[in-house]
């Protein structure tokens, strides 16, 4: 009877993490008692967060990862947050605050992967990574041809939101499901001509959706290359011919691809000049045309970075507003706090079309600006240290397998302020960490 609770209990654990990377923020959006789902699994983390790193350790004397380092660091964050809320004179049950700070709960999920998710309840078996391929071509389906519009009705009627995988979704549900299956089969030569023949496929969906998901990609690929000349000695013939096919159909998904309605993550309006606020313009309107006509894609005008790609640009003077204005106003050490909208982005013009968007689309930009800089530079250690962790149980391969490139798509993209995102990232780094993916012995130390 335990056998099946565990094997249930494990399915719904798939189940879910499918659920997040097919349906991303709509999902999460799925509203419970009037709460969405997104801010119960914050919660919940938030609570883990407490548990593990302040009452554990008070009653067992047992600190999170055995590491009082991480522990400390961790309660440092909780300090910071509750001084900024403090001396901005904030009620600590505004909801407002725990959205603008998510990025600090979502630790939590690396618990969950590491203490909860034993290797009893997470069972990956050799179908496990068969439908986990299967489940990518699903999502690459989903993305490509979408759902009618009847069917999108019926889904807003249980969430706040609906909306296709972004580009950050799509990178994430791909490396969680390839740094999965090229570790379990040891950077094979069968699990590489798999890799080619996604890669080939989900190319084209990239670089119409996210070109920072693309790169970031690209950055993925690049450093398992070295992995598979360590284990493949030849490559035969059938390699060879996986290429033929991986061309023949990069060029079908390709041709797909752009025949479809697809909506693109760093689309912008036909009014370039939000690009800067009036708040923080310092061209006229003469000035700014020559501007967006140069050819140039990078370049210094009146003391500022300018790009002539407008999603670029849009996102260069955005951090630069924010970087001004919190020298100007002596914000760098503490932040702006959690109770309000970034100055920088509170314009029409950066608010987005639905008036929602107060994400600045760079992840330490966010952390910076909202707890400053004695935040940021704990937030940092933090990572260090669990690179250590890694390092010692000689992982620190796949810490950069699974970091760098999640991490670099958001620095050009607010996926690690979005609750999905940044959960099974952290979910996936708990689960490594304490050798739930890699089976003990074949690649790490106990």
């Amino acid at each position: 009877m335990k056998n099946n609770q565990k094997y249930i209990l494990s399915l719904l654990v798939k189940i879910f993490i499918f659920l997040l990377f097919l349906f991303a923020r709509t999902f999460t959006g799925v509203i419970i008692f009037g709460y969405r789902l997104g801010e119960y699994i914050i919660g919940g983390t938030l609570v883990l967060l407490l548990i593990y790193s302040i009452f554990i350790p008070i009653y067992k004397k047992r600190y999170v990862f055995n590491s009082k380092s991480i522990n400390f660091l961790i309660i440092l964050l909780f300090i910071s947050f509750s001084i900024s809320n403090i001396m901005n004179n904030v009620i600590f049950v505004d909801e407002f605050i725990y959205k603008t700070s998510s990025y600090i709960w979502s630790l939590g999920a690396i618990l969950i992967g590491y203490y909860i998710l034993s290797d009893k309840v997470f069972i990956i078996n050799e179908v496990d990574l068969q439908l986990s391929i299967f489940g990518l071509v699903v999502i690459y389906i989903y993305s490509t041809r979408g759902i009618s519009e009847n069917l999108q009705n019926f889904f807003l009627n249980f969430t706040d939101k609906f909306e296709y995988p972004k580009g950050s979704d799509l990178l994430l549900a791909f490396i969680f499901v390839f740094y999965i299956y090229l570790t379990r089969k040891q950077f094979s030569q069968s699990s590489l001509i798999i890799f080619l023949l996604a890669g080939s496929l989900f190319a084209p969906l990239f670089m119409v959706k996210s070109r920072s998901a693309f790169l970031s990609i690209v950055i993925f690929s690049l450093l398992t290359l070295p992995e598979f000349k360590k284990n493949i000695k030849k490559l035969d013939k059938y390699f060879y011919f996986s290429i033929i096919i991986s061309v023949i159909l990069f060029v079908i998904s390709s041709s797909w691809v752009v025949s479809r309605d697809i909506t693109i993550d760093e689309e912008i309006t036909d009014d370039i000049k939000y690009a800067i606020t009036s708040r923080y313009n310092t061209i006229n309107d003469n000035q700014y045309e020559d501007i967006v006509l140069d050819i140039k894609l990078f370049y210094i005008e009146d003391g500022r970075l300018f790009s002539s790609d407008g999603n670029l640009n849009w996102r260069f003077q955005i951090w630069q507003d924010i970087l001004i204005d919190m020298s100007k106003s002596n914000k760098l050490i503490n932040g702006y706090g959690y109770d309000n909208i970034i100055p920088a982005m509170d314009s029409d013009q950066r608010l987005g079309q639905d008036g929602t968007n107060i994400n600045v689309h760079n992840y330490i930009i966010h952390i910076l600006s909202r707890g400053g800089l004695i935040h940021l530079l704990l937030y940092l250690m933090i990572y260090y240290l669990l690179f250590k962790k890694f390092k010692s149980k000689s992982l620190s391969r796949d810490y950069k397998l699974l970091v760098f490139p999640l991490i670099f798509n958001s620095l050009f993209d607010p996926s690690m302020e979005n609750a999905h995102y940044s959960i099974i990232m952290y979910l996936l780094i708990g689960l490594v960490l304490n050798n739930r993916i890699i089976p003990v012995g074949e690649n790490c130390k106990v």
